[in-house]
């Protein structure tokens, strides 16, 4: 999952203390590519083609070219690496250096803040009270620092097999579920280290709760039975609540969980939306194409609310969360989307701020 930037920024409030024995999840940080560029910027001994080849900005190019809709070549990489080091900005920016170059400092100073902080412990006591009580996740997650990438990833979740030192993106339950985390998207817009680190921090236990949630998924027979159904619109249906949950996490650690006027109003117009494509995906002249288009635009399409699903997700997410209680929520994880939008549908009788979906369209979803 790619994780649009957050910019709202007050406070950070983690669990004291694991309260599931069975719940071990654990973080390989890997700081090379974000240091390696940084020498390369800076003049040091880091040569192009090294930095290139490093694992995270590997995955980060990649996506890149994934998310500005353009295919991948490993020579344009290193050419824009090489104007990098030269200190020239491309008016073709397709990695997001320009950003880098412009922040440099910023993204030194929150990278040695990193350093210092207990990160990988505040995290998982973070997404933990998430999961079931009786969740079983025994996983490590490798977790690359880049400084470079799309502006509109500050962080995102792949699966990936490795063949020598090139990255094959994979779905389903194959290979191995990886986070990257870009730090010129931390420093872009708000400028104290300490707020900084808060965004930073939020934007990696949103991706480490669907990186740990894509493991549940794997041993659950509640996913493994909805993970058969290859129609679009379940798909979309899975990102919504998927997404929904991970943004909730990010809106608790920098809001204390209350959505602003603003918010809530997005998020209404994002359901509406939501609404209608559930509808689109499910018409029998439906193409592959346009398919992949409305799942693409759910998540990826660069704003609050024009991420209708991840929006849209995340006032679902928030309404049973604040209106049932996280017990919930978390049964909504081990129940799996249908019970998901069964719930929020169930509110919407009760709340009348809450949109409702059609009737048909959940029980599509619910069947």
């Amino acid at each position: 999952m790619i994780k649009i930037v957050s910019i709202l920024f007050l406070t950070f409030n983690f669990l004291s203390a694991q309260q599931n024995p069975n719940f071990n999840v654990s973080l390989q940080l890997d700081f090379q590519s974000v240091e390696s560029l940084i020498d390369l910027g800076e003049g040091k001994f880091a040569g192009v083609q090294r930095t290139a080849e490093l694992r995270g900005n590997q995955i980060a190019a990649r996506t890149s070219a994934l998310l500005g809709r353009r295919e991948y070549h490993p020579e344009d990489f290193i050419r824009s690496l090489e104007q990098f080091r030269s200190g020239v900005t491309p008016s073709q920016d397709l990695f997001g250096l320009n950003s880098t170059l412009t922040n440099f400092q910023q993204i030194k100073i929150l990278l040695t803040e990193i350093k210092k902080r207990q990160l990988e412990r505040k995290v998982i006591a973070t997404i933990e009270s998430f999961f079931p009580a009786n969740a079983r996740i025994n996983t490590v997650i490798p977790v690359y620092f880049v400084a470079l990438g799309n502006e509109n990833a500050a962080a995102f979740v792949r699966r990936i097999v490795w063949r020598g030192s090139i990255p094959q993106f994979v779905g389903g339950d194959e290979g191995e579920l990886t986070i990257v985390v870009n730090l010129a998207r931390s420093v872009q817009y708000i400028q104290q280290v300490q707020f900084q680190f808060v965004d930073m921090m939020s934007t990696l236990a949103h991706e480490t709760f669907h990186a740990a949630f894509g493991v549940y998924q794997n041993t659950s027979s509640v996913w493994n039975e909805i993970h058969r159904h290859p129609e679009p619109y379940w798909s979309l249906a899975e990102l919504v609540q998927n997404e929904g949950i991970a943004y909730l996490i990010s809106l608790q650690q920098h809001s204390g969980a209350a959505l602003s006027e603003k918010q809530l109003a997005g998020a209404q117009r994002a359901i509406e939306t939501l609404n209608t494509v559930l509808k689109e995906l499910q018409s029998p002249d439906l193409t592959v194409q346009r398919a992949r288009e409305l799942i693409m635009n759910s998540n990826l399409s660069g704003s609050y609310e024009k991420n209708y699903g991840a929006t849209a997700g995340m006032l679902m997410a928030y309404a049973v969360d604040s209106k049932l209680g996280r017990k919930a929520l978390t049964e909504t994880i081990e129940y799996g989307v249908g019970d998901f939008f069964k719930k929020y549908q169930e509110l919407t009788r009760q709340f009348g701020e809450l949109p409702k979906f059609n009737d048909e369209i959940i029980r599509k979803i619910t069947e």
